[in-house]
Formats: C-alpha cells, sequence, structure tokens
C-alpha cells in the first residue's frame, strides 16, 4: 500500500511539474503567435485589396472588417470570415469594392485534408496565386456559387463548398447591413 501511494505522488509531481512546463510554454509565446497572426492578416490585407493606401479595423453588427483608403476615401472593405469546411475553421478574409464585387480572397488559416481540401490555396507552377481562389475575382459576391460559376477542387467538394458559401453568405450579411 505504501508503494502505492509513493508512486501516485511521483505521478501526481510529474504531471504538475508537466502542466507547470506547459502553462509557462503558452505565455511566453502567445505574444509571438498573436504578432506573427497580426502580420499575416495585415499581408492578407495587401493581397486582396494591393491599390488601398491604408486599413482601418471596424466592427458591424458582429461582422469584423478593414476599411481600405487610398487618398482619404474609401475603396472597399476587406471583410473576416470563417466558413465550416471537411477538416474544421477556414479562416479567411474577403476583399470587395464598394459595389461588393470580390477583389480577392486569401485564406489565413485552415485545417482542411493535406492534399485535398488544402488546394484551396494551391497555387500551380507558373501562376503566383491560387488557382481556386483566383476564380472569384471580378464576380459579385452575391452571384457566387460552386457548379455555376465557381469550379470546385476535386474530390474536396465540402472546402470548395465552405469557402464559396461563407463568402457569399457573409459579404450579403455585410452589404445589408453597410446599407441600413
Amino acid at each position: 500500500m505504501k508503494q502505492l501511494l509513493k508512486f501516485g505522488l511521483i505521478l501526481a509531481i510529474i504531471c504538475l511539474v508537466a502542466t507547470l512546463v506547459l502553462a509557462v510554454t503558452y505565455e511566453v509565446t502567445k505574444p509571438k503567435i498573436e504578432e506573427q497572426q497580426r502580420l499575416e492578416e495585415e499581408a492578407a490585407l495587401r493581397l486582396v485589396l494591393p491599390e488601398a493606401g491604408s486599413f482601418t479595423k471596424k466592427q458591424l453588427d458582429g461582422i469584423e472588417y478593414y476599411e481600405a483608403i487610398k487618398g482619404g476615401t474609401t475603396i472597399g472593405y476587406c471583410v473576416k470570415a470563417v466558413a465550416n469546411g471537411y477538416g474544421g475553421y477556414i479562416y479567411m478574409i474577403v476583399g470587395i469594392d464598394l459595389a461588393g464585387t470580390i477583389e480577392g480572397i486569401e485564406i489565413l488559416q485552415h485545417q482542411e485534408t493535406p492534399g485535398l481540401g488544402s488546394k484551396i490555396k494551391e497555387v500551380r507552377p507558373g501562376e503566383k496565386e491560387p488557382w481556386f481562389l483566383k476564380q472569384f475575382k471580378g464576380k459579385a459576391a452575391s452571384g457566387i456559387e460552386l457548379r455555376k460559376n465557381i469550379d470546385s477542387i476535386t474530390g474536396a467538394t465540402i472546402s470548395s463548398k465552405a469557402v464559396t458559401d461563407c463568402a457569399r453568405k457573409t459579404i450579403d450579411t455585410f452589404m445589408t447591413e453597410m446599407k441600413k
């Protein structure tokens, strides 16, 4: 019985030390991770609306967005959106002009299956941007639909549909709220 208590106490101490190490590691790395995410988001803004000189972060009825400004005039919006894909959430930024036409989409983070759903960010050889996301450019957000004017990724229909539906619904909701 004494030996069982001794082993139990040793195991408890090991668990406590491991928990403390994980907690300290989390606290030390958290600011660095947040800064990296901020830099990635800033780069995504510049990709979806490259003509903007600056971006002002705002919120409208629960929707986070950035107002894209050039020469003191608003030229568009970068709206943050979250889709529910096959492997988890897909975080993205959708850049639109003032009329709601998509200027670009950038995927910030996803957990889609490597080699299938991850192709939402795949850049083909000789190209500079993801082929799947490129097909959204110049289309009215309210009119985008998978298999109608957006080609899906073979073997990754759920991921393709998640990005397409999320972009359409988020921008439609955003534009409706902006008109109020």
